[in-house]
């Protein structure tokens, strides 16, 4: 379990986790997301009926809400959303996926632990 928290902690560092995703035929880089990109994300989603992120995803009728949520998940604004506009419902609600899929709970907790590690070695000198 350390090794993998390890491995997540120094591919953020070093900029490796990141997804590629493919919308009308060119290729996006989203890397995992701050709280400004989704809550810019979650502005856009907030209107689609589903209990989950995957509910919403499969509701397949908001091109728009998806385009400006992808937009603020891949840049931190609404820049790329006439660009996005021109993909599919499917592109647009897997790349939606992939991007959620960078802040997995695994994941999330996993650093939880190593921080507090951390937390724990620095807090207490030796002795």
């Amino acid at each position: 379990m350390k090794q993998n928290a390890a491995k997540i902690v120094t591919s953020a560092i070093l900029d490796m986790d990141f997804k590629t995703v493919v919308v009308a035929g060119k290729a996006y880089i989203i890397m995992p997301p701050t709280m400004k990109k989704l809550a810019g994300a979650g502005y856009w989603l907030s209107g689609i009926e589903g209990e989950t992120i995957k509910d919403a995803l499969l509701s397949k009728d908001n091109i728009e809400a998806f385009s400006h949520a992808l937009s603020w998940l891949i840049q931190g604004d609404d820049g790329l959303f006439e660009e996005l506009l021109n993909g599919t419902d499917k592109e647009l609600s897997d790349a939606l996926e992939e991007a959620y899929s960078l802040i997995s709970t695994e994941n999330f907790s996993k650093l939880l632990a190593l921080a507090k590690n951390v937390a724990n070695l620095t807090a207490k000198p030796k002795q």
